[in-house]
């Protein structure tokens, strides 16, 4: 009776084992299996949790495909050849070099002061610049002065110009605004200001009304980013540059402890 109960329990516990790996595989290809565990290796963490089903589909598929082709090489021969023996092995390095180079970046750890000190040695790298016009204008509300204010330039001068005609508070200094740029003027007076040639005036219309502008300087402007403002790159530069020393160590310690000979 205690043989038999044994012998029970055996095949219960046999067949639950074929059970669950008939379910954990989800793909088969001849005598090639697909499981869950292999499917989701392919993915890191974050790819997994966000993947659908229609991804999951088409890695399948393509897994199928690319499977059926590599059989379809053994069947004919093809993967036993040197040149492809080759590549396989190559591939094989790769991908354990890749795993090897993985777990040591894994360990990389970056604090809020090698940010900042990396900012504090290399602020010249992290500028803005920008563009900006030295502006004179004239600006009435009527269209109809244009023309007399263009002659009155013409056989004048514009600062005499802005004087006569112009209706803000800059036209009683000559209609001198000094330098302005893309951020603090308007947008119709600054696209005027990118086609304009130095010292040639030009009229825009705007909602408030009609400016005569011309500009007799330019200059680029070079401020410093904040570091705030470049945070995020710097910790990619940072990560870049561990990575670098991590994978330069790691070669050399390899180095010491094996035999290396080239005879080329």
């Amino acid at each position: 009776m205690k043989n038999i109960l044994l012998f029970f329990f055996i095949f219960i516990f046999v067949i639950s084992c074929i059970k669950q790996e008939d379910e954990d595989f989800i793909a088969q290809v001849n005598n090639e299996k697909l499981t869950s565990e292999e499917l989701r290796s392919n993915f890191s963490e974050i790819e997994w949790k966000n993947i659908t089903p229609e991804e999951k589909n088409d890695f399948i598929q393509e897994w199928i495909q690319l499977t059926l082709l590599s059989q379809e090489s053994d069947r004919l021969g093809i993967s036993d050849t040197p040149r492809i023996r080759s590549k396989i092995e190559t591939a094989e390095k790769t991908i354990k070099s890749n795993a090897v180079i993985a777990q040591r970046f894994s360990s990389i750890e970056i604090s809020e002061n090698d940010l900042f000190d990396y900012y504090k040695i290399h602020k010249n790298k992290f500028q803005r610049n920008w563009v900006e016009y030295k502006l004179q204008r004239i600006f009435v509300k009527n269209k109809t002065k244009l023309e007399e204010i263009r002659k009155y330039i013409l056989s004048n001068s514009f600062k005499e110009a802005a004087i006569k005609y112009s209706e803000e508070n800059y036209g009683k200094n000559g209609g001198y605004v000094g330098f302005v740029s893309k951020n603090n003027t308007e947008q119709e007076i600054w696209n005027a200001l990118l086609s304009l040639k130095t010292h040639r005036f030009k009229t825009v219309e705007t909602d408030k009304g009609y400016y005569v502008i011309r500009f007799y300087d330019k200059r680029t402007v070079y401020a410093e980013k904040t570091f705030n403002e470049v945070i995020e790159q710097i910790r990619e530069l940072v990560k870049k540059d561990k990575k670098e020393d991590i994978y330069n160590d790691l070669i050399e310690e390899l180095k010491k402890k094996s035999e290396i000979s080239i005879s080329i």
